[in-house]
């Protein structure tokens, strides 16, 4: 596994990055060259402590009493362990993984265990999976599903990172949970679209068939009916329910059929990545003020681009590695 980028790793220190960021340096702080670089940077940071300070890094509130007491007790008989001290002021390395797992709803533990699949769906691809209930799944790409290989007795339960298409097989006991971090989506028997990117702001749910039950910690359940849409705004943390004319239509992508209502060129952009693994760079910022309302049957980006341009006067430019968006003059 390779190193992530530094500055992720900082802010996961700091418990600043996103719930992606975390599991990722988690993954790799499980590797020999993670450990060694935790090792590194524990060493680095005592040093910069002066001996005698110690009890002056210690200014919050620790897990337990006891790991207070014992960590102190530690400090006083045997100061030249220095880095029992950083483990109390900064919590690494066990603390760090607990918080991190803490982070991530205490789900790691069943991520992490074998009898768990994943699948993840690079930019440019799209795959359909077949759950062990006879649920079908469809995710676009540049997203990530986890689910067991054997769903337990009480409840099905999978975790998704980014955009998927559910026809959930119904079984009125047997309730079929999504979790996407930030909410969980119950159903019995319905088909529903989801996209929850850890990037974005929002998670967007679009039922076409059945009922679901959107729930969280922080929000009161909400309910959903045929023909509705729920937009959640993590920033907010607030949720809003409306209904979608000609629903089916947002889980076209799994047919190879791209859908645009009134949706900002940023949007555009955003999805013509995950879909065709390209990079887009604005060169006039000004040209992401245009909205676009378009379907596209064909799944041919230069056929797309031109199509954009025929509805608009932004030009799109492509280079060798990536397309360039600006303003025809």
């Amino acid at each position: 596994m390779n190193m992530p980028d530094p500055t992720i790793i900082e802010r996961v220190l700091e418990n600043k990055a996103t719930e992606g960021e975390s599991r990722e340096v988690a993954h790799w702080f499980r590797t020999p060259e993670g450990q060694a670089w935790l090792s590194k940077r524990m060493d680095q940071d005592e040093r910069a402590i002066n001996l005698g300070d110690e009890e002056a890094w210690i200014d919050h509130r620790v897990p337990s009493r006891e790991m207070y007491e014992a960590i102190m007790l530690r400090l006083r008989r045997r100061r030249i362990r220095r880095w029992m001290m950083y483990a109390a002021a900064v919590l690494l390395p066990v603390a760090l993984m607990v918080g991190l797992f803490m982070r991530l709803d205490l789900r790691e533990d069943s991520l992490f265990d074998k009898n768990y699949k994943e699948i993840n769906v690079p930019y440019g691809e799209r795959k359909r999976v077949l759950l062990p209930d006879g649920s079908e799944v469809y995710l676009n790409a540049g997203s990530v599903m986890r689910y067991p290989q054997k769903f337990d007795s009480s409840v099905r339960k999978v975790y998704l990172e980014g955009e998927a298409w559910f026809e959930v097989a119904s079984h009125e006991a047997w309730p079929f949970v999504v979790d996407i971090s930030c909410m969980e989506i119950k159903v019995l028997g319905t088909s529903f679209d989801v996209i929850a990117y850890p990037e974005e702001d929002s998670v967007l749910i679009f039922l076409e068939t059945g009922s679901v039950e959107l729930t969280s910690d922080s929000l009161r359940a909400y309910s959903l009916r045929s023909g509705e849409k729920a937009v959640y705004n993590k920033i907010s943390d607030s949720c809003s329910v409306s209904p979608v004319p000609n629903v089916s239509m947002r889980s076209a992508w799994r047919n190879h059929v791209l859908v645009f209502e009134k949706t900002s060129l940023s949007e555009v952009i955003k999805t013509l990545t995950r879909t065709f693994n390209i990079v887009f760079k604005v060169k006039e910022p000004a040209a992401l003020r245009y909205t676009y309302t378009i379907t596209f049957d064909h799944m041919d980006l230069e056929s797309i681009l031109t199509d954009l341009e025929m509805i608009s006067p932004v030009r799109f430019e492509e280079k060798e590695r990536y397309v360039e968006v600006s303003l025809r003059k």
